[in-house]
């Protein structure tokens, strides 16, 4: 079992959210850049997906982490759902997950300059554990 979490600085992460918002087709080409560098397998998965559908799935990764600092009551379901998805509907192990969170977490210091601090990226790394948890356990809801 995972040891639990540090708390998440809400604020800082929205704040930032608003300022990488500004870059969001930088950090989507940084995002699969790095993963495909990373994972070359997943280009497969991902490099068939129109520049539209990549954008489609950053924003439904940072629209998760928004949500989930917004501590939604319906966000377990939807995050689970998204996990189901990427298991049926895209074939994504969850053995991806963490390279593309690293992807995700090189984009955003990439985009963010000299504005990223380590309180940034020990926030961003603690939402998408958190979203990641989640997205497995949708697996596993649905494998059973």
């Amino acid at each position: 079992m995972a040891a639990p979490s540090a708390p998440i600085d809400v604020n800082l992460l929205r704040e930032h959210l608003a300022e990488v918002s500004e870059h969001e087709s930088e950090l989507t080409d940084r995002v699969y850049a790095s993963l495909f560098t990373k994972r070359p397998d997943a280009e497969e998965l991902f490099g068939t997906y129109s520049r539209a559908s990549q954008e489609r799935m950053m924003t439904e990764t940072l629209t998760a982490v928004l949500y989930m600092l917004d501590r939604e009551p319906w966000l377990d379901e939807y995050v689970h759902a998204m996990g189901s998805r990427h298991q049926f509907s895209y074939e994504t192990s969850t053995d991806l997950y963490a390279p593309y969170a690293d992807a995700v977490l090189e984009a955003l210091a990439a985009v963010s300059g000299p504005q990223w601090t380590s309180e940034l990226a020990a926030a961003w790394t603690a939402a998408l554990d958190q979203v990641n948890e989640m997205m497995t356990a949708g697996y596993m809801q649905t494998s059973h």
